[in-house]
């Protein structure tokens, strides 16, 4: 996957992590000064290693900022072990227009993935547009269910609680990846991936999605 270049919204992994200590609890931030740290949201402990960002057109990666400095990374006042991750609708896409932004980093201690999608009073998709929110956890043997990834499409085929705000995380338990936790001398590499795609004549809009590890 492509890398858009640090000043037109994209960014890459710090070589030296700005903090490295299990027992800071992660807090409000962005995704920017994320990147290069780590914290936990016990028995979870996340380390972030790097932030990329394509768009159709660049000014949507650019609008992200750099390194992901316009993404959200807030806690859920209304859930424990959930990081929501949002762009004040800056990623929303119209026709032609499409949008790719992946979060990399490692993890130990957590067992499971699943995401919730909040879309807020915008519909998921329009015509032919699609939204897709993925959380991957590479567990390889260690897997046991969904192969470590939970993965929630918003397209013209998919159930309507994929592509409109639901009141409880029950219509997405079904996308819960299952897996034996990892150790701290051996964490998984894991991805939060959210592509917004317009198509020819549709739309695509994500306010935020929970991840939950």
């Amino acid at each position: 996957m492509a890398l858009i270049l640090a000043g037109c919204g994209g960014g890459s992994s710090n070589s030296q992590f700005a903090t490295d200590n299990a027992s800071v609890a992660c807090a409000d931030g962005t995704v920017a000064s994320y990147v290069g740290t780590s914290c936990t949201q016990m028995p979870a402990v996340f380390q972030w290693t790097s932030y990329s960002c394509t768009s159709t057109p660049s000014s949507i990666c650019a609008a992200l900022g750099t390194n992901g400095s316009n993404i959200k990374m807030s806690m859920d006042p209304n859930g424990q072990h959930t990081i929501l991750v949002g762009s004040s609708q800056l990623w929303n896409v119209t026709a032609g227009q499409s949008v790719d932004v992946v979060i990399s980093g490692t993890i130990y201690g957590a067992s499971t993935n699943n995401n919730w999608p909040h879309f807020g009073n915008l519909p998921g998709q329009t015509g032919d547009g699609t939204e897709d929110n993925k959380t991957t956890v590479l567990c390889g043997t260690d897997c046991v269910a969904l192969n470590g990834v939970s993965d929630i499409p918003c397209n013209q085929n998919s159930p309507i609680a994929y592509c409109i705000d639901q009141n409880t995380i029950d219509p997405y338990l079904t996308e819960l990846a299952k897996f034996h936790p990892a150790t701290s001398d051996h964490p998984y590499p894991f991805t939060v991936e959210i592509k917004l795609n317009g198509g020819i004549t549709g739309t695509a809009t994500l306010q935020s999605v929970g991840i939950h590890l």
